[in-house]
């Protein structure tokens, strides 16, 4: 694999990590500080689906081998720069909308993943039920956020930050694990090439 390439993976997996560890420490903030102001609850929303959304380009341009983690990062990417630009730029306005939003990107990623899991099993990767797993339980996540059946009482900003958190794991380990095992077999194939090539 040539070094551009590599750098290209490289780059989209530790951006994909950062926003991991993001989505792990909004997660904690909205379950232990819920009396956040609206007015920076829709900047930090809209600056990290900005970048959320640079990301998943980046990942999707990478040209991993199996393309497992990254398949779908183009339409969303557009998206999701699309979306928190909306939310920068109407702010309050859309403050009533920003919850139900999210618990339908969180559920949307989380089917998206589902479909990340069925791949990875084709192509024999033992970590596709954890991401299966994960899916689900960050798709029920969503499905509270969005329907809210606690409204606003403490227990709905709990269920936030735990879909939050539970999202970032959900991508924290697809990327990890099917980009890495990935560039291990594409290794692998490249030194059978060059050994049946001396033969």
């Amino acid at each position: 694999m040539e070094v551009k390439i590599l750098k290209k993976i490289r780059m989209a997996r530790d951006g994909y990590v950062l926003i991991s560890i993001i989505f792990y420490i909004v997660g904690i903030v909205c379950m232990t500080i819920p009396s956040i102001s609206p007015l920076v609850l829709c900047i930090t929303g809209g600056i990290i689906l900005v970048a959320y959304g640079i990301v998943k380009i980046i990942g999707y341009l990478s040209d991993d081998l199996y393309d497992l983690a990254f398949q779908y990062d183009l339409a969303c990417g557009i998206f999701l720069i699309v979306l928190g630009v909306i939310v920068l730029g109407c702010n309050l306005r859309i403050r009533s909308y920003l919850s139900p939003g999210l618990g339908l990107l969180i559920l949307l990623d989380a089917v998206l993943k589902v479909q990340t899991a069925k791949d990875a099993k084709v192509f024999g990767l033992e970590i596709w039920k954890w991401i299966l797993t994960l899916s689900i339980i960050v798709a029920t996540f969503g499905i509270l956020i969005i329907i809210k059946p606690f409204q606003e009482s403490q227990i709905s900003h709990v269920i936030i930050g735990c879909g939050f958190f539970a999202k970032g794991l959900m991508n924290h380990l697809t990327v990890k694990e099917t980009v890495k095992i990935a560039k291990q077999i594409q290794g692998q194939e490249k030194n059978e090439e060059d050994t049946d090539w001396e033969e």
